[in-house]
């Protein structure tokens, strides 16, 4: 802004056109449906045969509207399982208190926690028990985001079978779960 460039302006000429050409699209949600969050969290752990980092994988659901997703390789080697799954499933949370920001800014405020399925029983223990653990030392303090988000009930933590985990396809080559298997799961929640 203090010091713009022919560049700047290109860019503002892009972002305008595009603006332009898609003022006709938009998310569309049936007046029936719910306007609720669910979340899926998923690492796997030394996935990457070159470097040995875990890949973190999450998706965000609006009702049954696919609306957020990431995956990314996490910034260092994890030694166990569950070095890899806890920050995956604190970057969902993270995520998710983002989402219901936005979606209270809106007048769509989540009147209950936001289910964050995840498929590591460690995890969700360590999310949701107050006990201080000698084997989690290692896990960084601010993967324990997770756990204030728990107590201030922004989320739970249901647990989700590793063959209805959805955000497999995020961090394994051949994730075979569909977000069909999503309906099912939300059904058995």
């Amino acid at each position: 802004m203090q010091a713009p460039h022919h560049l700047h302006l290109v860019a503002v000429h892009r972002i305008v056109r595009y603006l332009r050409g898609t003022s006709n699209r938009g998310l569309f949600f049936p007046s029936g449906s719910p306007i609720r969050l669910n979340a899926f969290s998923d690492s796997d752990w030394a996935g990457c045969s070159d470097t040995h980092h875990s890949v973190t994988g999450w998706y965000m659901f609006l009702g049954e509207f696919f609306i957020s997703w990431k995956s990314k390789k996490q910034d260092r080697v994890s030694k166990s399982s569950i070095e890899a799954e806890y920050p995956a499933t604190s970057t969902a949370c993270s995520e998710i208190v983002a989402l219901c920001g936005l979606l209270a800014k809106i007048e769509f405020p989540q009147s209950n926690p936001t289910p964050l399925h995840a498929d590591n029983t460690c995890a969700i223990q360590i999310a949701t028990n107050p006990v201080y653990y000698e084997r989690t030392k290692h896990i960084k303090v601010d993967c324990h985001y997770i756990r204030e988000a728990v107590d201030k009930g922004v989320i739970t933590l249901p647990h989700v079978s590793s063959d209805l985990q959805i955000a497999d396809a995020f961090t394994k080559i051949n994730g075979t779960t569909t977000t069909s298997d999503f309906s099912r799961q939300i059904d058995a929640s």
